[in-house]
């Protein structure tokens, strides 16, 4: 799987191509199916697949599920060739008929689509999915739509639901229609050591504008870029208020782990919260408190596996 963007697409003019179009944010239920549909036409053509996305939500007063790297860890589980990240603003003011001319058909060499049902596109959403249809006959490029995913209460899943869930730390629910747990994925950077220094030495992550469950202490999984072990860990997501109040911040202690990976890219995957954030009078308090976290999840661990000095597989 490759990484396209608007400067290094002159590669895709040397074979034929199918686009799956989308926001894809989150990489729930609905999206894996499109995706599927999108990589099995491909193969039955002997084409390759474009899953095309935004760089940013077409949406800006939308809080993300998932950033890029989250979604282009996501998306390694397909057997896709490139993902294509377009920049909104170059093609927010065209028109239905210039966004598959200038797009589709001549940047990304397509002639053959795929999209969910409510998928919308062009200046203002002039175009939807019937207007495709309508241009692709037109221009002999063939439209494929496909229909919603339902849960088992015959619900549509779309990630307006998943992000109400994760809000409200109903973790289990959103993992039913995103087939996954919530993950946090990022780079691994430099924090200020009070962890370490009381002996829970944490991965740090950048606290963004995207959506996250309550703020508190989570048992959580985590995987390395490029390695196949997944460890276990005790994830706090918040403003720290005992050490560093008003500081935002997301802090993995992984369990018997004893590494430096500053600067790798972690996923980490929200399995169950622990405990509420808490503000202590006191740096012994809050030892105490995480110390009993961290037993807790110990023990969790053990009963699911038997074994805490081993990483499985998540």
């Amino acid at each position: 799987m490759r990484i396209i963007d608007k400067n290094n697409f002159e590669q895709l003019s040397t074979q034929k191509n199918i686009v799956i179009l989308g926001n894809f944010d989150g990489i729930h239920k609905g999206h894996q199916e499109l995706i599927k549909r999108g990589i099995s036409c491909a193969k039955e053509n002997n084409h390759k697949t474009i899953l095309f996305t935004f760089k940013s939500h077409t949406d800006q007063k939308v809080k993300l599920l998932t950033n890029n790297c989250e979604k282009i860890e996501m998306l390694k589980n397909f057997d896709l060739d490139y993902i294509y990240f377009e920049e909104f603003e170059d093609v927010r003011n065209l028109s239905p008929e210039e966004f598959l001319k200038e797009i589709i058909m001549k940047k990304l060499n397509s002639n053959k689509v795929i999209c969910g049902f409510d998928f919308t596109f062009a200046k203002g959403k002039s175009g939807n999915t019937e207007l495709l249809k309508e241009l692709g006959k037109e221009n002999d490029v063939k439209v494929i739509v496909i229909d919603s995913v339902k849960d088992e209460n015959g619900d549509i899943v779309s990630s307006t639901r998943i992000r109400k869930y994760i809000e409200d730390g109903e973790i289990e629910e959103a993992k039913k229609l995103l087939g996954h747990y919530p993950m946090i994925a990022g780079e691994v950077v430099h924090g200020k050591k009070m962890a370490r220094q009381m002996g829970f030495p944490t991965a740090n992550l950048t606290f963004e504008n995207k959506v996250y469950p309550p703020f508190g202490t989570y048992g959580v999984r985590v995987k390395i870029n490029g390695e196949k072990s997944i460890y276990d860990g005790v994830m706090n997501l918040g403003k720290n208020p005992t050490l560093k109040p008003g500081e935002l911040s997301v802090e993995v202690h992984i369990l018997d782990f004893n590494r430096f990976i500053y600067g790798k890219t972690i996923s980490i995957f929200i399995l169950e919260k622990i405990s509420d954030e808490i503000k202590f009078e006191n740096i012994d308090q809050l030892v105490q408190k995480i110390d009993n976290d961290v037993k807790y999840w110990k023990k969790k661990v053990k009963d699911r596996d038997g074994n805490t000095d081993k990483a499985g597989k998540f």
